[in-house]
């Protein structure tokens, strides 16, 4: 049997005390596999974003078990949960929170920095991660100089940039108009079909969803159904050749339909980036395995 990557068992989360206590969470029970592409829905108040919150060690339970790759999260201080979201986790948002005076590479360079990495080592990575979002000719931009659609690309990038096993994303494409939120999803679909990334997001669009292989929908405080291999992101495979002009794959800056045709030199470390290798990781969660110490 296989050992799901994330479990969740009877987890609640209670806030408040007394006459203002609510319960968000009733007893959330959920297995995630590795490599899965998972699309949570729900109404306002289900308790999606809590348990989001929860997955993504923001936020810890009231009580019930909460396991990442067999180890119980819910007894690990604020310390060691800080490290398990540098090593392992992957955050994108819905407001992009990009740094607004930084170029793209910089901002992708952002979490190797807190890790310690080396000048050499974060230009490398962050170049190879804008690289893999279709990005790499933009490296030098401002946020205000980019779209939405190559804004929210600068942040998944930054996300994948340390090689997480897990990439959280609370409704990505919010903030974009629907040619652009295909062309994010088609991306996030790649990310997990290629890199095995494991894909947790938070949408209230069905049309979103339905690039998900699996669709887990919350409904006061709990997990009302699950549909699994849920349509197993149809829209990606009808048109392959719109995937690869909307990420700019294997084109020319200037025939990317997010780009406007401009071209820009590559960084000093030169323009041939080789591909970031997976971390090689320690001891889970234990400081003196992290890069750089805390």
């Amino acid at each position: 049997m296989t050992v799901p990557l994330i479990s969740l068992r009877g987890v609640t989360k209670v806030y408040g005390s007394g006459a203002t206590q609510f319960q968000a969470l009733k007893g959330v029970d959920l297995d995630i596999t590795g490599g899965d592409f998972v699309a949570v829905m729900g109404p306002s108040g289900s308790g999606k974003s809590t348990t989001m919150n929860i997955l993504g060690c923001l936020d810890m339970p009231s009580a019930g078990e909460f396991t990442f790759r067999g180890h119980h999260i819910e007894t690990l201080d604020r310390d060691q949960r800080a490290l398990l979201r540098r090593k392992y986790l992957g955050f994108v948002f819905q407001g992009f929170n990009l740094l607004s005076r930084t170029s793209a590479l910089e901002n992708v360079e952002l979490p190797l920095l807190y890790r310690g990495e080396d000048k050499r080592s974060r230009r490398e990575l962050g170049m190879a991660a804008l690289d893999k979002v279709g990005l790499a000719d933009w490296w030098d931009h401002t946020p205000a100089e980019l779209s939405g659609g190559q804004q929210q690309r600068v942040a998944i990038a930054r996300a994948i940039v340390t090689s997480p096993d897990v990439l959280l994303a609370d409704e990505p494409t919010g903030n974009l108009d629907s040619e652009r939120s295909v062309e994010i999803m088609q991306l996030l679909t790649t990310l997990n079909r290629d890199s095995g990334i494991t894909v947790l997001m938070v949408t209230h669009e069905p049309d979103m969803a339905a690039f998900a292989r699996t669709v887990v929908h919350f409904k006061d405080g709990l997990v009302e159904r699950i549909e699994a291999q849920h349509r197993q992101g149809e829209a990606v495979e009808e048109s392959p050749s719109r995937l690869r002009e909307g990420l700019g794959v294997g084109l020319s800056p200037t025939t990317s339909s997010d780009t406007g045709g401009q071209a820009h030199p590559q960084p000093s470390s030169g323009s041939a980036v080789p591909p970031a290798q997976p971390e090689q990781r320690g001891t889970l969660f234990t400081p003196n395995s992290q890069a750089g110490g805390e």
